[in-house]
């Protein structure tokens, strides 16, 4: 198999092709000329068909992320995910990228087992939660001053497992480690919200239609946070948020009964692998 970087002056079409074809409801499939462009992609060809494709972000710091790893079903089980993986992590070393992330649905055993093999582990379980936009008191959440930040790690996902989603770009759920300067730049661009004992950084137009806000719990329990961030989405003008949340069978019973629902295409459970 051929490994090459992809022509973004001319591969997007060809790149569009190859992932409907294998699955047209994929829904890297929705932005892609904008996804594509915050990452390092690469496209695995034989005789002239591609049949793999996967994508590295670099986020700095020597952190990087793994995604959109896609095989042709046709071609599966014969090592091309293997190749296509090892050339990123080859990618990554050249980079000076030291710490690697990926999540990776529960169901998907043959994806796991493959991230396994290359030295990857799971390092906290997740889910992907969507909650509405409701009315409710308003206020419950003001913008930060630039310069604010937080003790952390704080809450949610950085107390269990020492990494944040780090918000990069237009993109949400990119995993690094928590760091505390990382409050103050939310603060700085915007994103960071802060109420009574409630703390969240928003990424605003993650998601078209419907139009979504992209959440980063860090501080306050789930009916607290969860009613504020229904209220902040509706004064932010959009139609719901989503955002990765811990997995555990009393948390997820807890987010049922605050109307939280996971993601239809993400099922109820991922896992975030780290490879350092």
């Amino acid at each position: 198999m051929e490994l090459h970087r992809i022509d973004l002056s001319r591969d997007i079409p060809h790149l569009r092709r190859f992932l409907a074809g294998a699955d047209p409801g994929d829904y890297l499939l929705e932005g892609l000329e904008e996804w594509v462009h915050t990452g390092r992609s690469w496209v695995g060809v034989v005789e002239g068909d591609w049949v793999a494709f996967g994508r590295l972000h670099d986020l700095g710091g020597a952190e990087g992320w793994i995604s959109g790893l896609r095989v042709d079903p046709a071609r599966r089980g014969h090592g091309i995910g293997s190749e296509l993986l090892a050339k990123l992590l080859s990618d990554a070393r050249e980079l000076g990228v030291t710490a690697l992330r990926a999540v990776i649905e529960d169901p998907n055993i043959p994806s796991r087992r493959l991230f396994a093999r290359f030295g990857f582990r799971s390092v906290a379980p997740m889910t992907l939660g969507r909650g509405l936009a409701r009315a409710g008191p308003a206020g419950l959440l003001r913008r930060a001053s630039a310069g604010e930040g937080l003790d952390g790690p704080v809450g949610w996902l950085p107390s269990l497992s020492d990494r944040v989603d780090l918000l990069p770009g237009e993109e949400g759920g990119r995993f690094g480690r928590w760091q505390p300067w990382l409050a103050a730049r939310w603060a700085t661009e915007g994103k960071l919200f802060l109420g009574p004992g409630l703390a969240v950084a928003v990424q605003v137009d993650w998601w078209e239609d419907p139009r979504t806000l992209w959440a980063n719990p860090l501080r306050g329990t789930p009916g607290s946070l969860f009613a504020a961030l229904g209220s902040l989405t509706r004064e932010l003008e959009h139609e719901e948020w989503q955002a990765f949340l811990p997995s555990s069978e009393s948390a997820r019973a807890e987010y049922a009964t605050c109307g939280i629902l996971p993601h239809p295409s993400w099922g109820d459970r991922v896992q975030l692998y780290e490879r350092l």
